[in-house]
């Protein structure tokens, strides 16, 4: 009859055992704002789930960090953001991160230098952020690399096919569109079916008069099919164009998505497809 193995033996072997579970802990990630997180959340599906610093409910460029927001921002491996300036608080952030944490701002990974942030609404600059956020993820976590990637090429795909199905659908006809600020400055660019004006350029902009003049002089030029917004109510500027032009409010946000199943960065493209269906007249 073989004899016990000593305590000490059995220790070690326990260890050995949880030696691969250790090996594959995935980084904490952290994201600022929701359609980042839901990028994330598609990316690490099957290997852990991000955390979400800005809520939906608030506005990234009015936020202020709470001490949960520090602790999760101190804690993490890998915070994801817009940049400095789209986020509230965020200009300050290389002074809040550890030196352990790594940051991916991401217009400046994209190339991108203007002022329009929202750039999940374009399919291939989701694509390309998909692909940056993949390959960040697999050189802070080779061992779960393989998932990431897989994820990472089923998202792009599903990207890809949405993008196909709006040029097929509005080959030959386009919209013209209102915002009341400028969040469809990538799509517009990426899907050029559309001509779209903004009455302001950010959330936090003062229209000036001499904008204003501009957007009525645009206004006055030809038929536009419907005030697009974010907000569940927008601004009463934005209001009160829609009224005296007798433009349809749509708020692309709020819309119900019945398709199940979908990623819900990929029912915000979803949302914002029904959007430009209804703006349509009858």
């Amino acid at each position: 009859m073989l004899a016990p193995w000593p305590e000490s033996m059995r220790l070690f072997l326990l260890l050995l055992c949880l030696q691969p579970t250790l090996l594959l802990a995935a980084p904490r990630v952290v994201t600022s704002i929701a359609p980042l997180h839901e990028i994330a959340s598609v990316l690490m599906a099957g290997i852990d789930t991000p955390q979400l610093i800005i809520e939906n409910q608030n506005s990234a460029h009015h936020f202020a960090f709470k001490p949960s927001h520090m602790r999760r921002l101190q804690q993490a491996d890998l915070v994801v953001w817009i940049d400095r300036h789209f986020e509230a608080g965020f200009n300050r952030i290389e002074e809040i991160l550890p030196a352990t944490a790594n940051g991916l701002e991401l217009l400046p990974a994209l190339g991108i230098d203007n002022s329009d942030g929202h750039f999940w609404y374009s399919p291939k600059l989701l694509q390309k952020t998909i692909s940056i956020l993949a390959r960040t993820l697999t050189e802070l976590d080779p061992e779960n690399g393989p998932g990431y990637q897989q994820n990472a090429q089923a998202l792009t795909q599903a990207v890809g096919a949405w993008r196909e199905r709006m040029l097929e659908r509005w080959q030959a006809e386009g919209l013209r569109l209102l915002t009341d600020h400028g969040f469809l400055a990538h799509f517009a660019s990426d899907l050029d079916r559309f001509e779209i004006e903004s009455i302001q350029d950010h959330h936090d902009a003062h229209g000036s008069l001499k904008d204003l003049d501009r957007v009525e002089q645009w206004l006055r030029q030809k038929p536009t099919a419907c005030l697009l917004t974010l907000e569940s109510a927008p601004a009463p500027l934005a209001r009160g164009l829609a009224a005296k032009y007798q433009l349809d409010i749509i708020s692309v946000t709020t819309i119900r998505v019945m398709e199940s199943g979908l990623s819900a960065i990929l029912r915000r493209l979803e949302q914002l497809e029904i959007a430009l269906e209804n703006c349509l007249p009858g």
